[in-house]
C-alpha cells in the first residue's frame, strides 16, 4: 500500500488532441487531476492552440501546420514547449491558429473522407518525431502517461512512441465510439477508415496497463472488443447544489451551453420549432443558447423569429456554471435522426455531470439507445424526448405542471451525488494509480 502523498507525487503526462483551456466541456481530464501538483503534470497536444490552464506546469505542442510543411522541408521544428507562468503567444502562434480555424471550418462543411485520408498520410510522413519532442520527454520523465484512444491514427501512433520512449505505465481512456462500425455503417469512406483505425487501436491497447471508460455502455462494448477490464470514470461533480426557484407568473428559463456539432443543431431546431407553437400567444419558455458552433443563416433565422429564444456566442466554463445555476431547465441535445444519429452512441458528455452539479431539471433530447440517453433514463434523472412529438409533448408538460421541474431537479441532484461525487471519482482514479504502482514494484521484485 502506498501513502497518499506518494500517489500525488507521480509525474503524469496527459496526451490530448486539443489543448487544455477554459472552453466549455474541455475539463474532464483536469477534474481527474485537480488534487495533483501542477509541477508533476504535463500535457502534450497536436492542435494550434496556446494553453490558458494552470492545471499543468508544462505543455508541449506538436504543430499540425508545421507537420505538413515538414513533409517538404525536413529541417523545420514541429514541436514547441510552453511553461505555466511564462505563456506568451507570439505572432507565429496567432498565424498558425488562424490558419487552423479557417481550414477546420472548410473541412467540417464538406467532410470528405478523402481529406481525412490525406491528413493521415501527411502525418505519416511529417517530421513529428523531432528532437524537440525527445528533449521534452527525456526531461520530464513521466511515470504515467494517460492516452485517450482517439479516432485519429496519427495521434495514436504518437502515443505509442511516447509510451515506448519513456517506459512509463499507460492508462488508456475510451470516451467515444472509435472502434465499432455502428455509427455510420452504410458509409464506405467511414467503413474503410474504421477498418484501419480498429487495427491501429489494438496496437495502442496492447501497450496500456489500465483503462478508463466514460460510461457503462462504453465499458461493456470496449471490454468485449479488446478483451480488457476497464473502469467507468466520468467527470466528477464538484459542489453539488440544489437551488430551485419557484416558477410563478413568469416564463420558464431554459438554457443550453456547449457545441452543436454532430447533429445537435438539428435537434435544437426541432425544439425551437416546438417552442414557437408553445410561445405563440405569450412567452411561456425562454431559451438562451450559448454555443461556439456556427449555425447556418436559416437556422439563425428560425431561432431569432421564435419568441423567447436567444442565440449567443460561447462563454467560458466558469460563466456557464453561473448561468446553469440561474436557469430552471438545462437542455441536453443529441442528434435524433440522420447520418449523425449514432455519432454519440457511446459518449458521455461533460455537460451531464455539470448539470447534475447544478441540481437542475434536465430536458434531454436524443435516441433512446445511445449511452447518455440510456443512462439518464435508467437513473430517472431527466425528462427525455426521443422523438419530435415527444419534444412538444414534454414542453407542454413542464409548462402546464411546473412542479415537475423541481421533482426532476432533485432526481438529477441525487444521481450526481450517488454516482459522480468528487470523492468517488478521485478514489477510483487514485486507486488505479496505486494498482499501477503495486504492479510496477512487483515487476521490479521479480527482476
Amino acid at each position: 500500500m502506498i501513502k497518499e502523498e506518494e500517489k500525488l507525487n507521480h509525474k503524469i503526462l496527459v496526451n490530448t488532441v486539443e489543448c487544455w483551456n477554459s472552453r466549455i466541456g474541455s475539463n474532464t481530464l483536469a477534474s481527474w487531476l485537480s488534487q495533483y501538483n501542477s509541477e508533476n503534470l504535463a500535457n502534450l497536444y497536436i492542435r494550434e492552440e496556446v494553453p490558458d490552464s494552470d492545471v499543468c506546469g508544462r505543455y508541449f505542442k506538436i504543430s499540425e501546420n508545421k507537420i505538413i510543411k515538414s513533409v517538404f522541408f525536413r529541417g523545420i521544428a514541429t514541436g514547441k514547449e510552453y511553461r505555466t507562468g511564462d505563456i506568451t503567444p507570439d505572432a507565429e502562434d496567432y498565424s498558425n491558429l488562424k490558419m487552423q480555424k479557417s481550414g477546420y471550418r472548410f473541412f467540417k462543411k464538406i467532410r470528405l473522407w478523402l481529406f481525412l485520408y490525406l491528413r493521415e498520410i501527411l502525418w505519416k510522413f511529417g517530421n513529428w518525431k523531432s528532437k524537440e519532442l525527445d528533449s521534452f520527454l527525456d526531461d520530464f520523465k513521466p511515470d504515467i502517461v494517460i492516452v485517450p484512444l482517439e479516432g485519429y491514427i496519427h495521434f495514436n501512433r504518437i502515443n505509442r512512441y511516447i509510451i515506448r520512449r519513456t517506459g512509463a505505465k499507460a492508462i488508456g481512456v475510451f470516451w467515444d465510439d472509435n472502434f465499432t462500425y455502428k455509427p455510420h455503417k452504410w458509409n464506405p469512406g467511414f467503413l474503410i477508415h474504421r477498418y484501419f483505425l480498429r487495427k491501429d487501436l489494438k496496437k495502442s491497447v496492447a501497450l496500456c496497463n489500465h483503462f478508463f471508460a466514460i460510461c457503462p455502455k462504453m465499458k461493456t462494448e470496449c471490454d468485449e472488443m479488446f478483451h480488457i477490464q476497464s473502469v467507468v470514470l466520468t467527470k466528477p461533480v464538484f459542489k453539488l447544489e440544489r437551488s430551485y426557484q419557484p416558477i410563478k407568473d413568469r416564463p420558464i428559463k431554459m438554457l443550453y451551453t456547449g457545441n452543436l456539432l454532430i447533429g445537435r443543431h438539428k435537434a435544437l431546431i426541432l425544439l425551437v420549432k416546438a417552442l414557437k407553437k408553445i410561445n405563440l400567444d405569450t412567452v411561456k419558455v425562454m431559451l438562451d443558447i450559448y454555443t461556439p458552433t456556427d449555425l447556418s443563416s436559416e437556422e439563425r433565422k428560425i431561432i431569432s423569429e421564435t419568441p423567447g429564444c436567444v442565440l449567443n456566442g460561447a462563454v467560458p466554463q466558469n460563466e456557464a456554471i453561473v448561468k446553469q445555476k440561474q436557469a430552471d431547465v438545462l437542455l441536453f441535445l443529441e442528434a435524433l435522426s440522420g447520418k449523425e444519429k449514432y455519432s454519440a452512441r457511446l459518449s458521455f458528455s461533460t455537460k451531464i455531470t455539470d448539470y447534475f452539479a447544478a441540481g437542475k431539471c434536465i430536458f434531454a433530447v436524443g435516441p433512446g439507445d445511445i449511452a447518455p440517453i440510456e443512462y439518464l433514463s435508467n437513473e430517472h434523472a431527466a425528462i427525455i424526448s426521443t422523438s419530435c412529438d415527444e419534444i412538444e409533448k414534454n414542453l407542454k408538460m413542464i409548462v402546464n405542471n411546473p412542479d415537475i421541474i423541481e421533482e426532476f431537479g432533485n432526481k438529477a441532484y441525487e444521481c450526481g451525488k450517488r454516482n459522480h461525487s468528487e470523492e468517488k471519482i478521485h478514489k477510483i482514479f487514485s486507486d488505479t494509480l496505486e494498482q499501477i504502482n503495486y504492479n510496477h514494484n512487483a515487476e521490479k521484485t521479480d527482476d
